[in-house]
């Protein structure tokens, strides 16, 4: 007895995922749904001709739908019936073009492409922005169908999308990230040969999206002000947060690099964090020089999260990385509006300029700590220092400075 095939069923065409190799879906009488490693989904239709085993492609899921898969595939069967060759009528009727290119398939190979230069954080904020704004409008066109007045149209409804993470008013700088967003995807896809024509190097952004005014960072940079802000923070009542609160003022970092902090990472003997490039935004390698406050603020973090891979886990969950708004949200709580967690690093920036024949350290080392690239690249060529002591007193100094 033959085995028998369960038909498929919608749900189970959603749930699919892609995997390293393409696999298929059989829904019965030869009909199937190849998963593709780019996460495109084609129908196909294998037959018998001649005694030969053939195949033909139906088309794409979800513009064809299982229930429209199914009824081409029927109407195809009586064409193979009636002893008409599918590869000749097809050829008959237009070129042959077996898998059509989609942007959705350009957008997939941008984003695999990009997953090795993005930080884990940015590589998934284009890929939500993809999935949410991009792939619904013009994701399942064939690039060479999609026209200059379809890129307008999806710029200019961004701020009409509902999102879960976003405020769905005053979304016109989203907006413009999406375009930029497109562009970038359309210059990969004409250097490798998948798209002919750069439709976005035509549209002037300016003239389909009102102008919006930049605006600063949340940061409080008066010297009373600041140290007012850090005891405050001191007095924060969760224990996870409020030590990675102090870390962050102590040390400058960026929000991004206390809360991906892992243990691995620390040298004890040396009292130095070593940031490897593919945690940090200019992709360099990055030492943290620690104060004696710092130590003993990893320490205590030690006994909470000692046996899990980040060192500032989640307040609710210690096991998982602490989230991204955790931070804001106790800058929040303590009623402090007119400063963010990356408003530290603006705070630290401006008092040690301003500060700088107090504390005795020039320019290089107060950009060093930031993480920020000293000079140009023929200076960066011969300064190979990052002035991992000095660093280290000058992060003394803040310490002073906020407590004083």
């Amino acid at each position: 007895m033959g085995r028998t095939t369960t038909p498929l069923s919608d749900s189970k065409i959603k749930k699919a995922k892609s995997r390293e190799k393409k696999y298929k879906f059989a829904d019965g009488n030869g009909l199937y749904l190849y998963i593709l490693p780019s996460g495109r989904k084609v129908w196909k239709l294998r037959y018998r001709q001649d005694g030969k085993e053939k195949e033909h492609t139906i088309g794409d899921y979800p513009p064809i739908s299982l229930a429209e898969a199914r009824k081409r595939a029927q109407e195809l069967r009586q064409i193979i019936r009636d002893g008409i060759d599918l590869k000749r009528a097809r050829e008959e009727k237009s070129e042959e073009q077996e898998e059509p290119i989609l942007f959705k398939d350009v957008a997939d190979l941008f984003l695999r492409f990009k997953e090795r230069e993005y930080s884990p954080s940015h590589f998934f904020r284009q890929m939500k922005r993809i999935e949410q704004y991009i792939l619904p409008t013009i994701g399942w066109k064939r690039v060479e169908e999609i026209t200059k007045a379809d890129i307008v149209r999806l710029v200019q409804n961004v701020p009409n999308v509902k999102t879960r993470s976003a405020k769905n008013t005053d979304k016109i700088e989203t907006a413009r990230r999406i375009f930029t967003l497109v562009g970038q995807i359309y210059r990969f896809g004409l250097h490798n040969d998948l798209i002919k024509e750069n439709i976005p190097e035509r549209i002037d952004v300016n003239e389909i999206l009102p102008k919006v005014q930049g605006s600063r960072l949340k940061a409080i940079t008066k010297e009373k002000d600041v140290k007012r802000l850090f005891a405050m923070l001191l007095d924060y009542s969760g224990e996870n947060t409020r030590l990675a609160l102090e870390f962050l003022a102590l040390s400058a970092l960026r929000p991004g690099n206390v809360r991906n902090m892992k243990w691995e990472w620390i040298d004890w003997d040396d009292e130095v964090v070593v940031f490897p490039s593919a945690a940090m935004k200019a992709k360099s390698e990055y030492r943290l020089p620690l104060t004696k406050r710092m130590v003993e603020i990893l320490r205590e973090m030690k006994k909470i999260t000692g046996r899990y891979e980040h060192v500032f886990g989640s307040p609710v969950a210690p096991s998982r990385q602490m989230s991204e708004n955790t931070l804001n949200h106790a800058h929040k709580r303590l009623g402090i509006e007119d400063h963010n967690a990356h408003g530290w690093r603006s705070s630290f920036s401006t008092i040690c300029y301003e500060k700088q024949r107090e504390h005795g350290f020039g320019y290089e080392v107060i950009e060093t700590q930031l993480a920020h690239k000293v000079g140009g690249s023929i200076k960066m060529a011969y300064l190979r220092s990052d002035f991992l002591e000095e660093r280290r007193e000058l992060l003394e100094w803040w310490e002073r400075f906020l407590r004083s």
